[in-house]
């Protein structure tokens, strides 16, 4: 999970970010594309988040293959 920003925090900001993974058939992240980015560092915050994740390889036929896929991470703040 990425870490919310506490400049956002603080100025009761939201966000939502799109990023666009290439994995490896092994599960590496090869690649991240910032397809929506956001101000107050979502962006950053997304993509370091991302950068720190385990990731399996997609299948066809039972066999591990290379792939790419779109990642929305939304940014809420918690209201009681």
């Amino acid at each position: 999970m990425p870490v919310y920003p506490t400049m956002a925090r603080k100025l009761g900001r939201e966000g939502k970010v799109l990023l666009k993974l290439t994995i490896d058939e092994n599960g590496n992240l090869l690649d991240i594309e910032v397809i929506e980015g956001a101000g107050y560092g979502f962006t950053e915050a997304s993509v370091e988040a991302v950068k720190k994740s385990t990731f399996l390889p997609a299948k066809k036929d039972g066999k591990s293959i290379a792939s790419r896929a779109l990642l929305p991470i939304k940014f809420r703040l918690e209201r009681n």
